[in-house]
C-alpha cells in the first residue's frame, strides 16, 4: 500500500497534464474494450461451430482481456501518483490536501484548467466547494 500523500494545490496542479493524458488513455481503452465486447457478443450470436468463427472469437476474447488489463494498469498508474480516480467518464480525480488545517480531498475534473475545488473526505463531487486562496 502506498503511503498517504498530502498534496499542496501547486503539487496537484503539476500532475494535471499527466493525469489528462492518462484519463484520455483510459477513455480510449474503455471505448475499444466496449467495441470489442459488442463484436464478441455479435459473433457469439451468429457464429456457427466452424473453426474460423471459433478462432476469430478466441482472438477477440484475447484482445478484450488485454484491453481490460491495460485499462486497469492505467488506473494503477493514477493511484501510484498518490491520487484517486473517482469517475472514469467525468475524469474525476481526488487528491488528499489540507484546507484550514483539515485533511480534505482536492477535487479536479477533466477539462478544468486547475484545481479549484475541495470536499470533505467521505463526501463526493456534489459536495465540492471552491478553494479560497490563502
Amino acid at each position: 500500500m502506498n503511503e498517504l500523500k498530502i498534496f499542496t494545490v501547486s503539487e496537484a496542479n503539476q500532475l494535471l497534464p499527466v493525469l489528462t493524458n492518462l484519463i484520455s488513455e483510459l477513455h480510449k481503452k474503455r471505448d475499444l474494450a466496449t467495441q470489442t465486447e459488442v463484436r464478441i457478443d455479435s459473433l457469439e450470436l451468429i457464429a456457427g461451430s466452424d473453426e474460423a468463427s471459433k478462432k476469430e472469437l478466441e482472438h477477440l476474447l484475447d484482445a478484450y482481456r488485454r484491453l481490460v488489463s491495460e485499462f486497469y494498469a492505467v488506473v494503477d498508474q493514477i493511484h501510484e501518483l498518490g491520487c484517486f480516480l473517482k469517475d472514469v467518464d467525468l475524469g474525476l480525480i481526488d487528491f488528499y490536501g489540507l484546507v484550514s488545517g483539515q485533511v480534505v480531498h482536492l477535487c479536479w475534473k477533466l477539462g478544468e484548467s486547475e484545481i479549484s475545488y475541495w470536499h470533505e473526505t467521505g463526501q463526493g463531487y456534489s459536495s465540492r466547494q471552491p478553494l479560497i486562496p490563502d
